[in-house]
């Protein structure tokens, strides 16, 4: 059968203070003491090597501790926070963070290919295949048939399908004969 492919590609924009409560989190499930002080200084860093830096004082103690994340550790944490808050990430997919002037733009981009539910399209000259069918193809009056006012017994006869002599000689509650095997099963 054949495939067709799908992209995706989503930004979440995560604010400093985001940030913050990311690495806190990934801090007090690892063991970490961060969550013990009070951050003084938070401040994303994008030269030499770009990442975040808190500055946290512990209490009772006059000395400040900085730390640095780096990137990857960013990501790990983004992708911790998100899946405790419950916002949905592909499993797979690459996953890229850069800075920018919100904060953090977490990427995931990815493709999966689903199989195809219909046959080839055809191709027109130029347009894309929905624009090589005729309107009244796609179930959408022409411009000839809306400006002119039908009777409503012409209107009526638009709506009742076309019995051919194949669907006619069916058996009333079997499906019509299908020219696909999806079809068939759709049917």
């Amino acid at each position: 059968m054949a495939k067709v492919p799908v992209h995706e590609l989503r930004k979440l924009i995560l604010p400093l203070e985001t940030a913050v409560d990311a690495v806190l989190e990934l801090d007090i499930e690892q063991g970490g003491s961060l969550s013990f002080g009070v951050i003084v200084e938070a401040q994303i860093d994008s030269e030499p090597e770009p990442g975040l830096t808190l500055a946290v004082q512990r209490r009772g103690s006059e000395s400040v501790e900085r730390r640095k994340f780096t990137l990857p550790v960013l990501a790990a944490a983004f992708i911790r926070y998100c899946w405790k808050c419950r916002i949905p990430l592909p499993r797979h997919g690459s996953k890229r963070i850069e800075i920018a002037p919100e904060g953090f733009v977490f990427t995931i981009e990815g493709s999966v290919e689903v199989i195809r539910r219909h046959g080839p399209l055809p191709q027109g000259q130029g347009g894309s295949p929905r624009e090589a069918q005729p309107r009244s193809a796609l179930g959408q009056p022409s411009e000839t048939a809306s400006s002119e006012a039908k009777p409503a017994a012409e209107e009526s006869a638009d709506l009742q399908p076309e019995i051919s002599p194949e669907t006619a000689s069916a058996p009333s509650g079997a499906p019509p004969p299908s020219s696909t095997p999806a079809e068939q099963a759709v049917a």
